[in-house]
């Protein structure tokens, strides 16, 4: 953790910007990672507040790989504006396990905006557009890529969290499947076990037992995708917290 934090602390320094929270995302925050899984930290950051009086468009996210580190961060204004959309990305480094930084109260107030904007229509589509991707990767193969199949699990498991919940989804594998059967999470929790002993290029025997539990998870997203909830929420509480952040940093 240390060294991720050093490489933030670097970007800050080098781009002029303060980071307001960084976390894990990818397998290792989802709760399957393999020995030689990559670290997908993402951040939010911000400028000092004349970087936003620009009447021209400016680069608004930063990219940068390190090593074993797949480091992404956007800008405030940015992610305020994707969270208008119920972007599922952003939800998700919000529900992240793995936090690496966070200033002072950012976290706490952020999370509550989330709880306003989440849509669950629009996160439970994304998912579902995602497994059905995962699913024709893998469909007609005997042998499977375990990333590719807990890809396509974890897709479905949310996409049945969204139509039983109205909450927030958890981001972790553990906490998807608690809805679902004590035998389901036995199956998922053997083969999550057996993802962190091999590397990710292993391939797997698709079995009858693997092929039932994805069938009994489409069943169950089908069977509620059209009864899910929508927001209507406007920009009047996102301009204030933007304003209340960018206010709070002015001597950046």
């Amino acid at each position: 953790m240390q060294a991720i934090q050093e490489q933030l602390k670097q970007i800050e320094k080098q781009k002029g910007i303060k980071i307001l929270y960084a976390c894990e995302t990818g397998s290792r925050a989802w709760g399957f990672p393999s020995p030689d899984s990559d670290f997908d930290i993402r951040f939010l950051y911000m400028h000092d507040k004349d970087w936003y009086l620009s009447l021209g468009s400016r680069k608004d996210t930063i990219e940068t790989m390190q090593g074993d580190f797949d480091i992404t961060g956007w800008d405030l204004r940015k992610s305020l504006v994707m969270l208008k959309k119920s972007n599922t990305a952003l939800i998700e480094r919000f529900q992240s396990p793995i936090e690496y930084y966070a200033a002072p109260g950012f976290k706490d107030d952020f999370r509550k905006l989330v709880a306003q904007f989440y849509t669950p229509v629009a996160v439970f589509y994304h998912h579902y557009s995602l497994a059905k991707k995962f699913w024709e990767d893998i469909k007609d193969s005997d042998e499977i890529k375990l990333k590719a199949y807990f890809y396509l699990v974890r897709s479905l498991l949310s996409c049945n969290w969204i139509t039983k919940c109205n909450d927030v989804l958890p981001m972790d594998i553990e906490g998807l499947m608690s809805l679902t059967t004590e035998g389901n999470r036995t199956i998922l929790r053997n083969m999550v076990q057996l993802k962190a002993t091999v590397g990710e290029k292993y391939l797997h025997q698709k079995d009858a037992v693997l092929q039932t539990l994805v069938t009994e998870f489409w069943d169950i997203a089908e069977a509620g995708k059209n009864n899910l909830g929508t927001n209507s929420m406007n920009y009047s509480s996102l301009d204030a917290f933007f304003l209340k952040t960018l206010y709070a940093n002015t001597n950046h």
